[in-house]
């Protein structure tokens, strides 16, 4: 196909407008694009990850087996299910407490109690935002994909490169440090989180009466972290390869010369 054809020019030329930047503007503002960019990429693939883990079902069947909770806890591995979907659906609709009720010795009864209900109220909330937030930064870095692919045009996969090379090492930085803390202190870590995450003390349960931390002991939370930084790890090295496919394929020699024309 003919790139720079006199009709596919004319038609781009009224459906997209150019955008003539001063010359001393232009490299600051395809650094800032480029910084959104890379700061918005990190976290929606690593809340992205942390939302697919949260609503998956291999994990809650994994952690079921892993730490032997249908004997810990009395209950079924059926009914385990079901308070896993329970809580999942408590995450996304609009019920201010959740009630997770399974059938204990043929009766229905509420599983959590007040302190782990109104602990799980907070939980909730920063779910919410975790979703959020992957909502938002997926927006962004869409719309300045198809910006790039507007504007940039032929030094669109130098410029992805470059600004996912930055990425990735900010990214490689902070994964180096936390899988360090997480080796050395698992326990430290994740009080720090709640610590930072919540503004009360109704975290600290029981974990020999109270029936959250029975079905969600500490190494569920430890396994579900590596899960969530292993994928995030293997999703950012593929995307990475990518757009080096791209680039060798459109941004290199006779190729880059014909986008950049077009």
């Amino acid at each position: 196909m003919n790139m720079t054809s006199p009709t596919l020019t004319s038609i781009r030329a009224r459906l997209i407008p150019e955008i003539n930047w001063p010359t001393e503007a232009r490299g600051w503002t395809e650094l800032v694009i480029a910084a959104i960019f890379g700061a918005c990429l990190p976290l929606f693939i690593i809340l992205g990850n942390v939302e697919y883990i949260t609503k998956s079902e291999w994990l809650y069947s994994y952690d079921w087996w892993r730490n032997s909770i249908p004997e810990r806890s009395g209950l079924p591995t059926s009914e385990l299910n079901s308070a896993a979907d329970q809580i999942k659906d408590y995450f996304t609709n609009g019920e201010e407490y959740l009630d997770v009720r399974v059938n204990y010795q043929g009766e229905q009864v509420s599983l959590y109690r007040e302190r782990e209900i109104l602990h799980m109220k907070d939980v909730k909330a920063l779910m919410q935002g975790v979703f959020l937030i992957v909502r938002i930064t997926g927006i962004i870095c869409l719309l300045i994909g198809i910006a790039g692919l507007i504007y940039f045009r032929g030094r669109l996969w130098q410029k992805a490169m470059t600004t996912l090379r930055w990425a990735a090492l900010g990214y490689g930085a902070f994964v180096v440090v936390f899988a360090l803390a997480i080796a050395i202190d698992f326990n430290w870590v994740f009080t720090q989180f709640h610590f930072l995450s919540f503004a009360n003390d109704l975290w600290q349960l029981n974990p020999r009466t109270d029936y959250l931390l029975i079905m969600f002991p500490e190494r569920f939370f430890f396994e579900a972290t590596v899960f969530i930084a292993l994928f995030s790890v293997v999703q950012f090295a593929v995307l990475m390869y990518a757009v080096t496919l791209l680039r060798r394929g459109y941004g290199g020699g006779r190729g880059t010369q014909k986008l950049a024309e077009s």
